[in-house]
């Protein structure tokens, strides 16, 4: 299940979550489950993000979530993506 959760990571430009559970017919807290052990096993990155941004918000993409909604950036490791490959 890990390895499927990290390929659909890796297979998106932006994922849900909840579209991930549905797709893999498991629950959104199994995803966010199995999100926290792909970050410790280090197979996945997240990004938080900065709290003091040096974009301005103008050619920010999340300008408008700016101070609301902290937005986080996951990217697949090179050891994720030589699991995927293995596969």
């Amino acid at each position: 299940m890990l390895k499927d959760v990290l390929r659909e990571i890796n297979n998106s430009n932006g994922f849900s979550k909840s579209i991930i559970g549905k797709k893999l017919n498991i629950s959104e807290g199994m995803v966010e489950d199995l999100i926290n052990q792909l970050i410790r096993m280090n197979y996945l990155n997240e990004d938080k993000g900065s709290p003091t941004c040096e974009t301005t918000c103008g050619s920010c993409a999340y300008a408008k979530n700016c101070n609301t909604t902290p937005v986080k950036i996951y990217k697949v490791t090179e050891k994720g993506k030589i699991l995927l490959k293995n596969i």
